[in-house]
């Protein structure tokens, strides 16, 4: 198999924002978003349970020299990049996302144990997927982890004369800010299970979380800590407020295998002690792994850099969520996958990208939406490690999980539709997502919602007629018609609300609605509408910033938006925007992510748009755009192949063939890519000999 690793640069986007000067219309583009990918180089696997890598404290991931920012401004913590410790649970590419983990800090020094997770720098950092390495400036420590499906493996080699290691089971988020971004631990119980093995429980952020080690060349025995101070004890039960974990004595390599739950102890347990792998098998399995998975994507490029860009955005594409089978803390069933930090981010790209490539996957999160739909009688918006898993969804959007089952129905994911259809009725009608809209649409303070919710019932309403509940299908058709409501014609953009989050009226009106020929009536034509997205876009009057607006490729609130401009007909504009985006806002290397990745978000935004072909949420819609590769094989979920070509030199489509057939639209059902095939783009320079629609 062709080493697909070796493309992939795992510090993409894990600092601050490094692009080169915009040019044409991409010089308009709003950044409203902290201009930092936030993306961690820790070792991970595919959809993997853990992901370990260096700790900082750093905003937002634990990792870098970053402070808390949302914004354009950007505040250092340090003025390099430190280390306290090999940390487990790392957030990717999030923002402020108010569960923040690094948990069970291994922390190598010498001297006294108060010190051992002290910032300092370091240096000799390396990573691969699956692996990664540095230097404790302090110790002199080489640290290097990998992972298991089952547990993280760490190997610290000290200077002749060995040293010690702490692992702080207490810390709970990033650097002290007073309480945001770091929580108290509540109460703990600490037990050696022999003089190479001990067991944590912990409450953190509202969870009770399980740990388990063993350690392999240790000099002396175990101990437990507390507040700082070593102790004698074998067994520790704590009061919440403590710090605590274990410490112990090492000649000059230690293996250390960590295992975790949010479960029970005994999986901790199991996955801790059973261990069979050794530290290099395991990071030769984890490549192999991860050269796996980024083989779902063979591309061909002009350019020898896209590589790195292509394979290192699509290698965080697949980072989370997490696959925690057999874990569930809400429900008995044993398909449970974490990190959805938020649907509302991954919705539009992440996961129709998983529903197309990987099946198992694709298969586990629909299930879970459908579990935690049963167990909590609301369909998921957030779901993450903690007892108040969704602490920020009530801000953001509505109904976005009923979009993303939809999206793994038109792709074949197996499921059972009937289920399906009766908890998206509970949640629309049951549960109080539309409720607040039924009566008084017009004093609806969030505008968005609305348009969220009806293009859902779009969506479920397709799935619920196809799968012969009639009934259904018309209660659903008769909210997805009140769309019209949340616009106003004068303008032929959204009405005005009280919020639109992270955005304006402007980045919410150019959504691809599921009547686009009535959304763009409503606003005067096509040609009003095109017009009204030059603006939006900076094609005309740029220096209007309250109409252009654009920020999709710094945030995902409209990233899709682009693609209205092959509804009014003017692909060349279309053409336009994405090559931009593919210029100016992806590069290579720590500062090249536009924004916060956001699970996947912004970097399965690029990889589309570098295919060439974008998908619509909740519609049996793939959308034609200008792509970078030169080719494309993509090894979908059921087995068949579908090919991207593209001939000829320029930006703009000239002419599209299907497996031969010409397209007289340049778009595709979700379907028909899912049959397989070729897709062969002809392009031009000439925007006279573009196709626009």
């Amino acid at each position: 198999m062709k080493d697909y690793c070796g493309y992939v640069n795992v510090f993409q986007g894990c600092g601050e924002i490094d692009l080169p000067q915009p040019q044409g219309v991409a010089a308009a583009w709003r950044f409203i978003k902290g201009r930092c990918g936030n993306n961690t180089p820790a070792a991970a696997l595919p959809f993997g349970r853990i992901t370990a890598g260096c700790y900082s404290g750093g905003y937002s991931s634990g990792y870098g020299r970053l402070m808390y920012n949302t914004h354009e401004e950007i505040k250092k913590l340090w003025p390099q990049d430190m280390f306290r410790g090999i940390s487990h649970l790392q957030n990717d590419g999030t923002g402020d996302i108010d569960t923040f983990y690094n948990y069970a800090v291994v922390s190598p020094f010498t001297g006294d144990l108060a010190g051992a997770a002290a910032p300092r720098v370091f240096d000799g950092e390396r990573a691969e997927p699956g692996w990664y390495a540095c230097r404790d400036s302090l110790s002199g420590a080489l640290c290097e982890v990998t992972v298991t499906r089952r547990a993280a493996l760490h190997r610290i080699t000290f200077p002749e004369g060995g040293g010690r290691v702490s692992v702080d089971f207490s810390n709970d988020g990033l650097y002290d800010d007073g309480g945001h971004l770091r929580s108290p631990a509540g109460e703990a119980h600490l037990r050696l299970i022999s003089d190479r093995e001990a067991e944590v429980s912990a409450r953190l952020h509202q969870l009770t979380i399980f740990f388990c080690i063993r350690v392999e060349g240790v000099s002396g025995a175990l101990k437990l800590w507390a507040d700082g101070i070593q102790r004698e004890e074998r067994e520790l039960a704590l009061d919440p407020g403590h710090t605590f974990g274990v410490v112990f004595d090492t000649s000059e390599t230690v293996n250390v295998t960590l295992g975790l739950s949010p479960k029970n102890a005994d999986i901790a347990r199991r996955d801790a002690l059973t261990n069979a792998l050794g530290f290099d098998e395991a990071r030769r399995q984890a490549r192999a792994e991860w050269n796996k998975a980024l083989s779902r994507v063979d591309a061909q490029f002009d350019d020898l850099r896209d590589y790195e860009i292509f394979y290192s955005n699509l290698y965080h594409s697949l980072v989370k969520p997490c696959d925690f089978s057999g874990e569930s803390f809400l429900y008995d069933e044993e398909d449970f996958t974490l990190e959805f930090a938020t649907i509302w981010d991954q919705y539009k790209t992440a996961l129709p990208l998983i529903y197309t490539l990987y099946p198992d996957m694709a298969r586990k999160i629909v299930m879970t939406m459908l579990n935690v739909a049963e167990a909590t009688k609301k369909m998921p918006h957030t779901l993450m490690m903690c007892g108040d898993y969704e602490s920020i969804s009530t801000a953001q959007a509505r109904m976005l999980a009923e979009h993303s089952i939809v999206d793994a129905w038109l792709r074949g994911v197996d499921f059972d539709v009937k289920r399906a259809i009766r908890l998206m009725l509970a949640d629309a009608f049951d549960f109080g997502r539309f409720a607040e809209y039924a009566a008084h649409w017009e004093a609806a303070k969030h505008k968005a919602f609305l348009i969220d919710i009806t293009d859902a019932c779009a969506a479920c309403a397709l799935m619920a007629r196809e799968a012969g509940d009639g009934a259904a299908a018309a209660r659903f058709e008769s909210v997805a018609a009140l769309w019209v409501n949340a616009f106003d014609e004068k303008t032929g953009l959204l009405r005005d609300g009280e919020r639109f989050y992270e955005g304006t009226k402007w980045n919410y009106s150019f959504r691809l609605m599921h009547d686009m020929p009535a959304r763009m009536a409503l606003a005067g034509g096509k040609e009003a509408f095109a017009a009204l997205a030059d603006r939006f876009f900076g094609f005309v009057h740029p220096e209007d910033e309250t109409a252009c607006c654009f920020e999709g490729f710094n945030n995902e609130t409209d990233m899709e938006s682009p693609y209205v401009y092959h509804f009014a007909e003017r692909h060349d504009r279309l053409c336009e925007v994405v090559s931009g985006a593919l210029a100016y806002m992806f590069v290579a290397g720590r500062g090249g992510v536009p924004g916060n990745n956001d699970s996947g978000g912004l970097c399965s935004c690029y990889l589309w748009n570098a295919l060439g072909l974008f998908p619509v949420s909740g519609q049996d819609l793939m959308i034609v755009a200008s792509p970078r590769v030169s080719g494309a094989r993509l090894s979908l979920a059921n087995g068949r192949s579908f090919i991207i070509s593209r001939q000829g030199k320029g930006i703009y489509v000239k002419e599209a063939r299907f497996n031969g057939k010409k397209l007289d639209v340049l778009s595709l059902s979700v379907r028909e890519m899912m049959a397989g095939g070729e897709l062969l783009l002809t392009m031009t320079e000439s925007v006279k000999e573009a196709q626009l629609a």
